[in-house]
């Protein structure tokens, strides 16, 4: 009897605790999820005192520094001379999770200005890259073992920056990526593993050095682009 009620008691204690602690589990994936819906909009058409707004989910200001911001074709652009980049301010808001990352530029080049970078978020491993070769705007995109080239195939047409204003969206999901120009789907590829990582910054315009998920791929300039940006929108799905 007294083995009986021992065991019963030991049960009771036992599962209080499993429960206990699925529970903190449960809380703690709950708290540590991060916001979906738009993270970044860099407002150039109410840049003040030097500072971008953030018209998205939080505030934040950007310093564009010695950048300038300029009307052109109707709206207020970033201009970016050859050697000059823009570094957005870090936050674990806009750092990639493993959830859908969708991230959407609009430029222009100039006509000696179409070779070179124009955006990335990555650290020593994995991230992705948008650039110009030859006025065509591709990507980069590595999650796992290889860097993954997205680009527009000659035979549908090949998008030249220098010409007109182009909207490049790179988004990015669990097992594939796909690139989109002008709203013309331009690539896809499958990927290994979902965007998660750690310190992933990101940078607009000249490089001092190119990303390491880029290093082994030729044809490649860290700083030449020439031109300018009229938006950037980064979204968690």
């Amino acid at each position: 009897m007294k083995r009986t009620v021992f065991s019963f008691i030991f049960r009771c204690i036992f599962t209080g605790c499993v429960l206990y602690g699925s529970g903190q589990q449960a809380v703690a994936g709950k708290g540590s999820s991060l916001p979906k819906g738009l993270m970044l909009n860099l407002d150039f058409q109410h840049s003040e005192q030097g500072l971008i707004p953030n018209r998205a989910f939080f505030p934040l200001y950007v310093p564009h520094g010695d950048l300038t911001i300029q009307e052109l074709l109707g709206e207020n652009m970033l201009v970016f001379m050859p050697g000059e980049g823009l570094d957005i301010p870090h936050s674990s808001l806009i750092q990639p999770d493993g959830s859908e990352w969708i991230v959407t530029v609009q430029l222009g080049a100039y006509p000696e200005g179409g070779n070179g970078m124009v955006l990335s978020q990555c650290n020593d491993e994995f991230g992705y890259a948008i650039y110009l070769k030859d006025g065509s705007p591709r990507a980069v995109v590595r999650t796992g073992n290889c860097s993954m080239i997205l680009k527009e195939d000659r035979a549908s047409g090949i998008t030249d920056c220098r010409t007109q204003l182009c909207t490049v969206e790179l988004r990015i999901m669990k097992d594939m990526a796909f690139l989109t120009i002008n709203r013309k789907r331009a690539a896809i590829v499958t990927l290994d593993a979902p965007l998660n990582g750690e310190e992933m910054p990101i940078h607009l315009g000249a490089h001092k050095e190119l990303p390491v998920i880029l290093q082994n791929i030729s044809g490649i300039n860290s700083s030449d682009f020439f031109g300018a940006v009229s938006a950037l929108k980064i979204w968690r799905q």
